[in-house]
């Protein structure tokens, strides 16, 4: 990386985590064990330590079974968000499925897109359609937006992970409009012994990591934990990671407990990641998805401004494209890459730190204060398939929330109500430069069936050139400090950008009788922003802008219990969010509406608890709007547009033994961005696939806006459903099966190509002792030949969903030796 990485120390931090208070698995036993293994656990009331967090005391490594899936329920205490659903992940079920990529967790979170982000990592799953806005220990991390371009996720260096679906959460702040969020649970030191382990993963396909988690007691009130994780991946054919990724992680985390009443925690991080991002095939047709029929033809010549055709290397203004001598189909191999070239690369130097202090001022009121520091360096260098540079040569993201919470009871006539509260403010300041440039990447020009030379790319764009493409802002920008590396300005992406932001918040929870309880919730975001083109730009292209802005958000949930067997929740949410640059920050392009979007989400649901107690079925509904990116050439007039989702889902879980658990979920999703009103339609750098450019005549990558209309999202499946089956003898003997199923989904707008619906089995056999576990994986068992569109429907890089196509991995086997100490 280019910059220096300096790490910063923040102040305190707090582990405030809305799931946790959201889980109906309520023990005060467990508390005391609990702090003796978990200090960051017993930051939390007694009265809601959740059953999970038990599976963390054992010796031996933890039941899978253990997970919670849940609505919250009103015997619950804590200030919740609770009346949404959650998905509580013990480390245990993360090694279960050996979880190393964010579509992963579609095994056991119903409605998650598998797809794969071209050029852009993807540093978040993605949610009911939507990114799930991703926090660390219940801060936001930052530098990402739509799921895109931010560090990737180390699960290794968290104990558990809680899946929420629905609205950010009151306390911890929006980023974006999502679908959800993902709150990471980073690991605790060990207070009662050393102990640790080891583990090495082996497989099919360039799979090859490796880990080192341990930690014991410095002294009766001081203990550490630390984790290593490296991994050395590379293979033509692993879309799964990419033709490779190299990995060097290192985690560090300590306690102490000076006083009774005073508990301090802090934990490091430092990722270094070097990757190239899959992207698989152009010129997708339904030929190439159904038979791997590819569309050959080579490359022939490029229209100017006036429409008029030259044969050769040039690059084509907007609205124009290019031409292609076409030629027969021809069966391609699908490792064939279009990114499988040492041209293009992806680099990451990822560092943050938090410090925890709880203070305990009586056995009904704490104060805790949540501080993060985050640096972030990355650059995205792709020249195959088109021309793409982003570049953060160095961001700083510091956060700090400062809280009382606490409890009380109070008596309206002869209504006894118990009251749980938590309120604050946080604030935050960020600091980055950010280059990005793309638009003139002719990708389906090229015949992937030839070899591709320097000099089939496409020429960089002049000043001069740009202006005889009548916008100025066309212009390829050297990258100051990165040679080969280009940028636009005016693209909503470039920025040299600082912002500071002062959010108070407050939430309360009041358990009107034993049967309902009422959530209520509001936050404030006030930005102030100073946004200008980065350093490098030319005089003439420069912008510059200043905003002050404040944004709202309310919450209110409902949960009544009429029998010890049922509950029914009802949520709503409004508020406002921003909109982000790539990498989280602002742009000088934006006007105060990217400022002020607004979104709301109603959610009304039931929970059924069966059988003893054994099973627990959760049925729910939403509906949900607001803006989400429209990708815009430089100079754009339309950066976001409106979305509305809506739609249901089923999930159960099943124990009919303390040894086998039973997941299963469905969820059907309704997803449309709405253009109606609008002066244009939706941009897509090819509004018709390949073969009918061909018979038609049609150029190729002409950069059009569509109809304004109303459009179901493209890339994206309407039906979800997943299934989990795990079983472990007392011999140490088990085993896992789970199956994904996701219905078809289009390409484009023009809904005529369309991946099939597919589905994946795939099971894990191990051995587990006291001393070591040894297991075997085994995924896509059946063989299936499915594909994942390029960007599913609320991410900007869908409109290139007719230029790439990503061929999925066929059966392949890992396997993983764990040693324990």
């Amino acid at each position: 990386m280019q910059a220096p990485l300096r790490v910063v120390l923040a102040s305190v931090v707090f582990l405030a985590s809305g799931s946790f208070f959201s889980s109906p698995f309520l023990y005060p036993q467990v508390l005391e064990d609990l702090k003796k293994s978990s200090p960051l656990a017993s930051t939390l009331p007694e009265e809601i330590v959740p059953e999970y967090l038990d599976s963390f005391l054992a010796d031996e490594p933890e039941n899978p079974s253990q997970d919670g899936d849940s609505t919250a329920s009103s015997d619950q205490a804590g200030i919740a968000q609770g009346s949404q659903s959650i998905k509580i992940l013990s480390q245990s079920s993360l090694k279960n499925i050996n979880f190393q990529n964010v579509n992963e967790l579609s095994a056991y979170q119903v409605g998650i897109n598998q797809t794969q982000i071209t050029g852009s990592p993807q540093a978040e799953p993605i949610l009911r359609g939507l990114p799930a806005t991703r926090y660390r220990n219940g801060i936001l991390v930052g530098f990402s937006r739509d799921a895109q371009y931010g560090p990737l996720l180390n699960p290794n260096m968290d104990e558990n992970m809680d899946m929420v679906m629905g609205p950010s959460n009151i306390i911890f702040g929006p980023q974006e409009l999502a679908g959800g969020y993902l709150n990471e649970i980073t690991k605790s030191p060990y207070f009662d012994r050393f102990k640790g382990e080891a583990s090495y993963t082996v497989g099919m396909y360039g799979t090859n990591f490796w880990n080192l988690d341990l930690g014991g007691p410095i002294k009766n009130n001081l203990a550490y934990r630390l984790d290593y994780f490296g991994q050395d991946g590379s293979s033509y054919y692993n879309y799964y990671y990419g033709s490779y990724l190299r990995r060097e992680s290192g985690y560090i985390a300590l306690s102490y407990k000076p006083y009774e009443n005073l508990s301090i925690d802090y934990n490091a991080e430092i990722d270094s990641n070097s990757l190239n991002p899959p992207a698989g095939l152009n010129r997708p047709t339904q030929q190439l998805i159904n038979n791997r029929l590819y569309l050959t033809g080579p490359f022939a010549g490029w229209y100017d401004q006036n429409g008029i055709f030259h044969s050769g290397i040039g690059t084509s203004p907007p609205g124009e494209g290019y031409a292609v001598n076409w030629g027969p189909l021809v069966p391609i191999d699908p490792r064939t890459n279009l990114l499988n070239n040492p041209i293009n690369s992806t680099e990451q130097l990822y560092a943050v730190s938090q410090l925890i202090e709880t203070l305990n001022i009586s056995s009904n009121f704490k104060i805790v204060n949540n501080s993060m520091f985050e640096y972030y360096s990355t650059f995205i260098d792709q020249m195959i398939p088109g021309d793409f540079w982003s570049v953060l040569p160095a961001g700083y993201n510091f956060d700090d929330r400062m809280e009382c919470l606490g409890n009380f009871s109070t008596s309206l006539r002869n209504l006894s109500i118990d009251n749980n509260f938590d309120g604050g403010v946080e604030i935050r300041y960020y600091s980055d430069r950010e280059y990005s440039g793309v638009w003139h990447s002719p990708i389906n020009t090229w015949d992937l069936t030839k070899p591709l030379l320097d000099n089939d790319f496409s020429p960089l764009v002049s000043y001069s050139q740009a202006l005889l493409f009548s916008n100025p802002y066309l212009t390829d920008i050297p990258v100051p400090g990165y040679p080969g590396f280009y940028f636009n300005s005016h693209n909503f992406l470039s920025t040299a950008s600082t912002f500071y932001k002062l959010s108070p918040f407050y939430q309360h929870k009041m358990d009107l009788t034993k049967k309902l309880n009422i959530v209520v919730g509001t936050r404030s975001d006030l930005y102030i922003v100073h946004a200008s083109s980065p350093p490098g730009t030319p005089a003439p292209l420069f912008l510059e802008s200043n905003m002050t802005a404040i944004l709202p958000q309310v919450y209110t949930g409902v949960v009544y219990d009429p029998f010890s067997w049922m509950n029914t929740h009802f949520s709503y949410f409004f508020g406002q969010n921003p909109f982000p640059s790539a990498y989280g920050s602002f742009a000088p392009d934006f006007t105060a509406t990217y400022y002020h979007l607004t979104n709301q989400y109603f959610e009304i649901g039931t929970n059924f608890t069966l059988y003893k107690d054994k099973l627990s079925v959760n049925v729910s509904g939403f509906y949900q709007d607001g803006f989400i990116p429209a990708y815009v050439l430089p100079e754009g007039s339309v950066a976001t547009t409106q979305a509305y989702l809506k739609g249901g889902q089923l999930q159960a879980t099943w124990n009919p033994l303390h040894n086998i658990s039973l997941n299963a979920g469905y969820a059907f999703i309704d997803a449309h961005e709405n253009w109606t009103g609008s002066p244009i339609g939706p941009f897509t750098t090819q509004p018709y696939p390949s073969n009918v450019a061909k018979q038609l005549g049609l150029h190729v990558d002409p950069y059009v806006f569509v109809a304004p209309l109303d459009y179901p999202f493209i890339g994206f499946p309407r039906n979800y459903g997943n299934a989990t089956l795990s079983y472990q003898s007392k011999q140490g003997y088990g085993f896992s099966v789970w199956a994904i199923i996701q219905s078809g989904q289009f390409l484009n707008y023009d809904y005529t190509v369309r991946i099939p619906t597919w589905y994946t089995l795939n099971a894990r056999l191990f051995y587990t002792t006291s001393k070591w576990e040894i297991s075997l994986y085994f995924y896509n068992i059946t063989d299936e030949k499915y594909w994942a569109a390029g960007a599913p429907g609320f991410i900007s890089a869908r409109s290139f969903n007719y230029d790439f196509i990503t061929p999925q991995l066929p059966f392949w086997i890992q396997g993983t030796l764990r040693i324990f100490f």
